[in-house]
């Protein structure tokens, strides 16, 4: 009954969310909500960082089931009321019960990832091309895994081996997935040999222009060390643009002072603020999309 649903502070309705509309959809996300619940018990003790990760396995569960079979709009749509929703939805399902919108959680690893990817253009290529990777259950390569490993990257270069370990397949396979994934133009790769090879997210998925970036790195800092200039643009492409401060880019730790007058004398970073020893960064707006 209407008179049992919870109302709160900043609701004037006991219809919280378009209550009336859409059942069948709101069925469809509060049944995923509490299959990822009762699925995952171990997605830790801390109330705000479970209600992170709830959501987010709840948006690649989605993303997962429904690449191929409904069009991009009805995705986008589904999208859109999970993000309507899931406040309502988790406190009155999730053993938690806390209001929804009390706590605002920040996890701890989520920001990196967010800020340097480009969320939406990831999604809508791995809905396109969900035909290109595994759909048995018991792989992890499949479109939740690969966007979950794409994510922990933030942009930054890695190895055949890297992607072969993280999926647990042999380095045959992987290299054989990892071509498949270029040719459809997910990722590229530094045109080395061997074990020298190291692929990207395609500058497309990025929020930073990184092929420009690793392009003028090179050219401009040719008399640092090759594995230093990757580094270096590894933390430039990972920040997504936004200030950060130099201890927090174990590169910028180890060759400050060296490093950043370089970069700046190329235009490829400024600093924002000082406090003390430490310096406040930020890639300039024009290596941005």
């Amino acid at each position: 009954m209407p008179g049992n649903r919870p109302v709160y502070a900043n609701q004037s309705s006991a219809h919280p969310y378009g209550w009336e509309e859409d059942k069948l959809d709101r069925a469809l996300i509060a049944g995923l909500i509490l299959e990822v619940i009762l699925d995952n018990p171990g997605f830790g003790t801390n109330a705000g960082n479970r209600r992170y990760r709830v959501k987010n396995r709840v948006q690649e569960t989605l993303l997962l089931n429904l690449a191929g079979r409904v069009t991009l709009d009805r995705f986008r749509a589904l999208s859109g009321k999970l993000e309507r929703w899931f406040p309502f939805y988790y406190p009155l399902i999730s053993p938690d019960t806390f209001p929804p919108e009390s706590r605002k959680a920040k996890p701890a690893a989520a920001s990196p990832a967010h800020r340097a990817i480009r969320e939406d253009r990831l999604e809508e290529w791995l809905y396109h091309h969900a035909e290109l990777l595994p759909h048995r259950r018991h792989r992890k390569l499949d479109s939740l895994g690969l966007k979950e490993f794409l994510r922990s990257t933030q942009g930054r270069a890695f190895r055949v081996k890297d992607f072969q370990g993280h999926f647990k397949i042999n380095g045959k396979t992987a290299w054989e997935y990892l071509h498949k994934l270029r040719q459809a133009g997910l990722l590229t790769h530094n045109r080395g040999r061997s074990a020298a090879v190291r692929y990207f997210l395609d500058s497309y998925f990025l929020q930073v222009n990184a092929a420009a970036l690793r392009q003028k790195i090179s050219v401009d800092l040719e008399d640092i060390p090759p594995a230093l200039a990757s580094q270096v643009a590894d933390c430039l492409i990972a920040s997504g643009g936004e200030a950060f401060w130099d201890n927090e880019c174990r590169t910028f730790q180890d060759f400050r002072q060296e490093v950043i007058l370089n970069l700046q004398a190329c235009g490829l970073l400024e600093v924002v603020s000082q406090s003390g020893k430490s310096r406040l960064l930020q890639l300039p707006p024009r290596w941005l999309h």
